[in-house]
Order: structure tokens, then sequence, then C-alpha cells
């Protein structure tokens, strides 16, 4: 005998137009200078700030907790889970009092529901294999397929494990990086001797700035569709809100970066474009 599998509960987020609004509007009035000159420490800097945000995320975005069944069509909605509640108690009524008219108007209704929902999943359908990107495309086979991935299993290991893989497939990359230091620093060296002045500091001596249009620009390029990270603030929040966290992200960026140095403190400072080009002086030609 088949073991029946429970339903599964899982607690959605209710995203709306007027709740996204409401959360930049929130963010916008932050007073992010107060969480930065509250500590010296980078990461309690961060804590304070990601606290907030996903403070500030669960008092404005409701969430709430849908069942979902084992054997649940992808076409059944709230419209026919409401007929069927109805049938329900048009089918009770109709025992205690004998009239079933209501009954059978309540099954009636069902059975529309069923055909509505239907025609709309078909629709549904039709539209993603009319769009050109494959993921609408490949979305609408695994609905019609009713293809279910099986879960993947997290792997134990040691961390002893993740050093002995890192060093073998980077043992080609250590040596090409030591022999490519050793020829810079020969032709460095033989162009400062040249031309009599020491040479420029290359692009891993100088110091890395991150931009805010940097950090905007990769916010909105999130896939709002993905897990969140280890900070727990969710895809759609950092796109939907570029703007009012690239300036709190950006100084954290530039804190957390060893090689950076301190983040400037004006706007206009900040949307200064790090070097992206050197001028690299070249040996005089000798003539025959």
């Amino acid at each position: 005998m088949a073991k029946r599998e429970a339903p599964v509960q899982r607690e959605v987020a209710r995203w709306t137009d007027q709740l996204v609004a409401t959360l930049q509007d929130a963010l916008d009035d932050a007073d992010w200078d107060m969480f930065q000159g509250s500590t010296d420490d980078v990461s309690e800097f961060t804590e304070a700030v990601v606290g907030f945000i996903e403070k500030l995320v669960d008092d404005t975005i409701p969430r709430a907790t849908i069942k979902k069944f084992p054997n649940q069509k992808p076409w059944v909605d709230r419209t026919i889970r409401e007929a069927l509640n109805s049938r329900t108690a048009a089918y009770n009524a109709g025992i205690i009092s004998g009239n079933m008219d209501e009954y059978k108007s309540a099954a009636y209704g069902v059975r529309r529901a069923v055909r509505e929902a239907k025609r709309r999943y078909g629709k549904k359908l039709e539209t993603q294999f009319q769009q050109s990107g494959s993921r609408s495309l490949w979305q609408g086979l695994r609905m019609i397929t009713e293809y279910r991935s099986s879960p993947s299993r997290p792997m134990s290991a040691d961390e002893s494990l993740a050093n002995e893989l890192n060093t073998f497939f980077a043992r080609f990359e250590a040596t090409s990086s030591s022999a490519n230091a050793n020829s810079t620093n020969n032709a460095n060296g033989a162009i400062g001797a040249a031309n009599g002045a020491c040479a420029e500091p290359t692009i891993e001596q100088r110091p890395l700035i991150i931009t805010e249009s940097d950090v905007r620009r990769v916010f909105k390029r999130v896939n709002a569709r993905k897990a969140a990270g280890p900070d727990g603030i969710c895809g759609r929040v950092l796109k939907a809100c570029a703007d009012q966290l690239a300036p709190v992200f950006t100084d954290i960026f530039n804190l957390s970066h060893p090689a950076s140095s301190d983040p400037p403190s004006s706007p206009s400072q900040r949307n200064l474009d790090p070097p992206t080009s050197m001028t690299i002086a070249l040996l005089p030609s000798h003539q025959s």
C-alpha cells in the first residue's frame, strides 16, 4: 500500500507595487551615517545595516502561510478552492435542511471554476512558449510534464577536502603567477634603469575604490527569483531598492576590501570612476 505524503506548509511574502514604494520611502529616510558613526568595526556596521533592512522588510511586507499538497495540479488556484469550500458548506446545509438545490448549484459552480482555471492555465503556457526566453520555454515544459527534480542532499565533507581541491586545481595558477611576477619585476627594473625614473605603480598596487554606480548597476541586475544569500536579504529587495541601498553598501564594500583606502565621504567623491588604464613607459628604440 502506497504511503500518502503529507502536505507541505511554507511561508511566502505578499509583494505589491504599493508595498515596494512604501519600503523605498522608508529606506530613503534611513540615516546610514548613524550606523557608521556608532562603531569603528566594519563587521558590526554591516550587521547593524543588514539587521535594520531585515526588520524594515518584515514590518512592511506581510507574509502568509500556504499549504501545498503533493498531488495538487498546477492549474488549481484560489477560485477553485473557494468553490470547493462553498460546495462543502452547501452540502452540510442541505443535509440539515433536506433541500439540496443549493448544493447542486454549488457543484455546478465548481465545474465552471475548473474549466475557467484550465483555460487560464492554457493561455499561460501558450504565452511562455511564445516568449523568446529559454527560461520560459523550459518552465512551460516542466509544467506540462509535471517534472519534479529530486531534492539534492548536502555533501558532508571536512575542511581538509576543500583545501586539497583548491591546492590541486590552483597548482598551475600559482606557478604562472610567480613567473609573471618575476618577469614583471625584471621588466620594470629595466624600464626604470633606461628612463632614469621609477616605474609607475601597477594596478595591483593602486587602491580599489567601488563606486555607487557600480553597486547600483549590480543590484539592478540581481535575479529576484534566486534565494537570499548569507546576509538574509532577498534579491527582490536589492533589485527594487537599488537606489536606496547603493550608498550604504558602497561604504561597506570599500571598508571591507583590505587593499582599499578610506571611502570618500561626499557623494561627488563616491561617483569618481576608478582608473581603468595605465600609461606604460616603453624602452627607447635603438638605432642600428
